[in-house]
């Protein structure tokens, strides 16, 4: 039987398959009193030593982590005779990858919120010495009542320590995780920037048309200024996600508390601003502008009163 039509997993009932990835298969399941979890099930095609090495290593961090921003590793068993596989907390809501196009992006203040969680869910990893190495849309999970929680320890390795492959997701890679050095959270804190900044603009930080060009865009040239995208965010927010993308380590943020500081200061005059920044947001630059020009006008506009489907044709897309 293939493995996407199993039954059962240990002593749970498998109810569908959610998810695939390289190595591993996550199924939605429940056990003999109907409690719901979701099971990460190493394929047996993939037995490779590394990636073995790599989902043990996941399971004895997961079974470490306890925050409310992390997905629980609940259990595991490494020896069942069909493949080794981790119960987890089961966290019914979308990834983020579903809102990292421009075209589908989140309210700015939902945004802040997700940053802010995750933020202080990889604080609390880097307080027990572990470093995520791959943050990103996908690896978090936004519920229905706004909780974020971080997902996949797979890639994760201990702070100061060498991975023994370069491990993790191009796009928010930061350039010393890149060139296979040892990393500490300054490579999350690059990486969690590059997800906000994905998740304002729809775009990734540099333009590339093959993963050899975005090599050498992350090592060597600065990130597009965000203001191509969004011309309308604070000075405040801006010089943070700056920061925290700086490509020279000591121009970076040194630690979560530094960037959770200034980040929720950003934050917090947004939120109390009665500007709408996302009148702007999932519109091109040249619409942009003529925003601005009725927003000048007229400080009563609102994305409500001016949507799409009012546009006139000369504005454009």
């Amino acid at each position: 039987m293939a493995e996407a039509e199993l039954l059962r997993i240990g002593k749970y009932s498998v109810i569908r398959l959610l998810g695939s990835g390289a190595t591993s298969d996550v199924y939605l399941a429940q056990d003999e009193s109907f409690s719901v979890v979701a099971i990460k099930k190493f394929r047996r095609t993939s037995q490779s030593d590394w990636y073995r090495k790599m989902f043990l290593n996941e399971i004895e961090l997961g079974l470490k982590l306890r925050h409310k921003n992390i997905v629980r590793v609940l259990s595991a068993d490494v020896e069942d005779k069909n493949g080794a596989y981790l119960v987890m907390q089961y966290a019914p809501g979308m990834s983020l990858d579903h809102y990292e196009r421009a075209d589908n992006l989140l309210p700015i203040k939902k945004v802040l919120s997700i940053i802010e969680q995750i933020a202080g869910a990889l604080s609390y990893a880097a307080d027990l010495g572990i470093v995520h190495r791959d943050v990103k849309p996908a690896n978090i999970i936004l519920m229905a009542n706004g909780t974020a929680k971080l997902t996949d320890f797979g890639c994760a390795v201990p702070s100061k320590e060498l991975g023994s492959v370069v491990a993790g997701s191009l796009a928010y890679m930061s350039p010393e995780q890149l060139e296979g050095e040892p990393l500490d959270q300054r490579a999350d804190i690059y990486a969690l920037g590059a997800v906000l900044y994905r998740l304002l603009t729809g775009k990734h930080t540099f333009d590339a048309d093959s993963n050899f060009d975005a090599r050498i865009a992350i090592l060597n040239y600065p990130i597009i200024p965000i203001s191509k995208y969004r011309q309308e965010l604070p000075e405040k927010l801006v010089a943070v996600l700056n920061r925290a993308l700086e490509k020279y380590l000591p121009d970076r943020y040194a630690n979560w508390d530094d960037f959770l500081r200034e980040f929720g200061d950003a934050a917090h005059e947004i939120r109390m601003s009665d500007y709408d920044l996302d009148v702007y947001r999932g519109f091109s630059m040249s619409t942009q502008s003529v925003l601005s020009s009725y927003l000048s006008a007229s400080r009563e506009f609102s994305r409500s009163g001016f949507s799409r489907s009012t546009m006139p044709d000369s504005l454009g897309a």
